[in-house]
C-alpha cells in the first residue's frame, strides 16, 4: 500500500493512492469521534448530571442519541477498514466499468460519512448547550 505519489505512478495508481489516503483520513476522524462519543456517554452517565438541575428526560434522550451514534460510528469505521484494502484491487481493473464501480462505492461511503459527521456535530451541539445550561443553573 503506497501513501505517497511518485513520478513513475500511472494515473490509475495516483487515483487509488488518493482514494486510500482519503479513507485513511476518514478512519482517523471516525476513531476520534468514537473517543468523543465515549466521553459524552461517560458524562451523561455520571453523577455530575445527577447533581445538576437538568431535565432528566433530555439527559436520557441525549444519552440514547450518543449510544446510537456509537453503533453507527462503529459500523461506518468497519466499512472503512474493509474498503481500504479493496482499493488495491482497483489497479487490477481492465475496463472503465470496474474503475467506476470502485469510485462509485467510494462516493457512497463518502456521503454516508459526511451525513454521519453532520449528525455527530448536531448532537454534540445539543449536548454542549444542554451541559452549558445545566452548569449555569448549578452555579446560580
Amino acid at each position: 500500500m503506497i501513501s505517497n505519489i511518485q513520478e513513475h505512478h500511472s494515473e490509475e495508481e495516483i487515483e487509488t493512492i488518493r482514494l486510500q489516503n482519503e479513507v485513511r483520513q476518514w478512519k482517523l476522524e471516525l476513531d476520534f469521534v468514537a473517543q468523543e462519543i465515549e466521553f459524552y456517554l461517560d458524562i451523561f452517565n455520571s453523577s455530575l448530571i445527577k447533581r445538576t438541575k437538568v431535565n432528566r428526560v433530555d439527559s436520557e434522550y441525549l444519552f440514547d442519541q450518543f449510544q446510537d451514534l456509537r453503533e453507527i460510528n462503529h459500523n461506518i469505521l468497519k466499512t472503512c477498514q474493509k474498503f481500504l484494502p479493496r482499493l488495491d484491487e482497483m489497479n487490477e481493473c481492465d475496463d472503465i466499468q470496474c474503475d467506476h464501480a470502485f469510485i462509485n462505492a467510494h462516493i457512497v461511503l463518502r456521503k454516508k460519512i459526511e451525513k454521519h459527521l453532520k449528525e455527530v456535530r448536531n448532537i454534540k451541539y445539543s449536548a454542549f448547550c444542554f451541559l452549558k445550561d445545566g452548569i449555569e443553573k448549578f452555579l446560580d
